[in-house]
């Protein structure tokens, strides 16, 4: 566990090294991904903090987190990990803001995004946005979901171009039409 003594920490983990780097290109199909905090994490906040299509293993190593395929990475596919706010210290404090990381095993990585706002919510909160395309419907599935940081900014990265729909919840966003 963390030492006793010192000043109070009240700031949550920061991610402070990533391998291989982001948007990186025609990975190995057996890449491991590494993510490398600033201080020991709650290994219990990590497995429902990270959100990825593909089949993926995780391992907790004190600091680090290693993401890797279950079998292989799908070829010529991009890979977009999402780690929510929720990853935290054994102080319980949260991240400040979410990552998102986008890489490739061959296809190309879209270079457009959206970014935004939300105004007047406590900071203690995390809020979910959902990109869908426009126009919605009932049927519409989301295409990428974020978070917002601390100060209530939020961005789609790595997205194509086109007309898209957002929609915002303080909750965790599963079905749009539903909640």
């Amino acid at each position: 566990g963390p030492a006793s003594g010192g000043p109070a920490d009240n700031e949550g983990p920061k991610l402070i090294s990533i391998q291989p780097n982001i948007k990186s290109q025609k990975i190995n199909p057996h890449e491991k991904i590494i993510l490398e905090f600033n201080e020991l994490l709650d290994p219990i906040s990590i497995p429902a903090s990270i959100s990825l299509k593909e089949d993926y293993k995780i391992k907790i190593r004190r600091k680090r987190i290693i993401i890797s395929p279950n079998k292989a990475w799908p070829d010529n596919q991009i890979l977009n990990i999402q780690l929510s706010r929720r990853v935290r210290d054994y102080h319980k404090n949260i991240m400040a803001e979410p990552v998102q990381l986008v890489y490739s095993t061959g296809a190309p990585i879209p270079h457009c995004y959206i970014s935004g706002n939300i105004e007047g919510f406590s900071n203690q909160n995390i809020i979910d946005v959902g990109l869908y395309r426009w126009p919605i419907h009932d049927s519409s599935k989301v295409i990428q979901k974020v978070e917002v940081n601390k100060d209530g900014f939020f961005e789609f990265r790595f997205i194509d171009y086109g007309e898209y729909t957002l929609g915002a919840i303080e909750a965790v966003l599963t079905d749009f039409n539903y909640q």
